[in-house]
């Protein structure tokens, strides 16, 4: 069984209304995930996500691509009426709140763009690889503002070493890596969260291998693979 790693918040921001353009079927059973195990970690570029409709919120990872354009997976942005990014590596201090105005999902999978009302500039951004092809036995970390062990819920930005496993599709029947924790597990609220290979980003996270991961360091998951996405990101985004 496989279960989608957002997760239900109360999120903090204000609700924004925004332009969906999704092109995909609604994913039901939305479950939501964070990082079990892992360590803490900084990044300029990994953001927390807030959304939600009239009856719901939740929450979710993205990677800032550039001052306005956030890449996170497109069931975080599906049925939303407002979102928000904030770039504090802190969940119980995420900083300020840079509202969406327009979110846009891609055709090849559970892959999306969040766009920014205003601009946050950084330092650097999110590396994306040009394409990839996994290969088990590579190594990768994942990222992400997910519950822990237990159902705990994170106070920072939490990493993990994974080593991928072959193959998979992702909640949207596109092409995903599955990948097996090492020190560390996604878990909800990981969802968009980034899997770095080779210090590069080849996917986003997607869903899990079981409906709850508990404690196990060692569980699975699916991360949206980039290569089918990766045109449309530029020409949408220009990164």
């Amino acid at each position: 069984m496989r279960t989608m790693l957002r997760i239900a918040a109360t999120a903090t921001a204000a609700a924004a209304a925004l332009t969906a353009a999704t092109g995909s079927a609604h994913a039901s059973g939305v479950n939501k995930p964070y990082i079990i195990g892992g360590t803490s970690g900084t990044s300029p570029y990994i953001v927390q996500i807030a959304g939600g409709d009239s009856s719901q919120s939740w929450g979710c990872t993205g990677e800032a691509l550039n001052a306005q354009w956030v890449l996170t997976a497109q069931h975080c942005i599906d049925g939303v009426t407002w979102m928000s990014a904030y770039y504090g590596n802190s969940v119980t201090s995420p900083g300020t709140e840079y509202t969406a105005d327009r979110v846009v999902a891609s055709p090849y999978g559970d892959v999306a763009l969040v766009h920014l009302s205003s601009g946050k500039t950084l330092s650097s951004y999110a590396p994306l690889a040009t394409s990839y092809t996994a290969k088990s036995g590579d190594s990768g970390t994942v990222w992400g503002y997910g519950l822990l062990a237990g159902g705990a819920r994170p106070t920072h930005l939490n990493k993990a070493t994974v080593n991928v496993v072959g193959t998979s599709s992702d909640a949207y029947g596109g092409k995903a890596i599955h990948v097996k924790g090492v020190n560390g597990a996604s878990n909800h609220g990981d969802s968009g969260g980034p899997l770095f290979v080779g210090g590069v980003i080849v996917g986003v996270c997607s869903t899990g291998d079981v409906a709850d991961p508990g404690s196990d360091i060692h569980a699975g998951s699916n991360y949206a693979n980039l290569t089918a996405s990766r045109s449309w990101i530029r020409s949408t985004s220009g990164a």
